[in-house]
């Protein structure tokens, strides 16, 4: 839902726009199988280049009916090129850390596997590296999105 889409997050959406170079390659609040929300998504080929996602979506078969029955597992890499990653970013807020703590809790844990199943390479930026003083200006955010997207291991 809307709620989703805080100014946090639309800040960060304009920014994930500017390092991969255009709208068309970051969507926002995707959904998944397994009916999970992502805060956003990219697809980047094996030169680490950003694909357009709006490319990669599957498009149904509405003859047949057969929108859901696909195999789940198939359906996060059916349409991307041979070395493609699709990335899913996600933010975490405080209220998935264990009070005054850096432990996640279970739930972003059992999602972050999930996505990863589904053929998602998953970034988690916590809120508190995100506040920290480290990131103060926009040009540090920058490059440190920069960072996570493109040194991914």
């Amino acid at each position: 839902g809307s709620s989703r889409l805080s100014p946090l997050r639309q800040h960060v959406h304009r920014m994930l726009t500017e390092i991969l170079g255009g709208s068309q390659y970051a969507r926002i609040a995707v959904r998944t199988p397994y009916y999970y929300e992502i805060d956003f998504e990219c697809v980047l080929d094996e030169n680490k280049s950003p694909l357009p996602c709006m490319a990669q979506n599957i498009p149904l078969d509405r003859e047949e009916g057969t929108c859901l029955r696909h195999d789940i597992k198939d359906e996060g890499r059916r349409a991307l090129p041979p070395g493609a990653q699709r990335i899913a970013l996600e933010f975490l807020d405080s209220k998935v850390f264990c009070r005054d703590s850096h432990h996640l809790k279970g739930e972003p844990a059992v999602k972050k596997r999930h996505l990863e199943m589904l053929g998602y390479q998953v970034i988690q930026i916590p809120h508190f590296e995100w506040n920290s003083m480290a990131l103060s200006t926009k040009g540090e955010q920058l490059e440190y999105l920069r960072k996570h997207l493109y040194g991914i291991q």
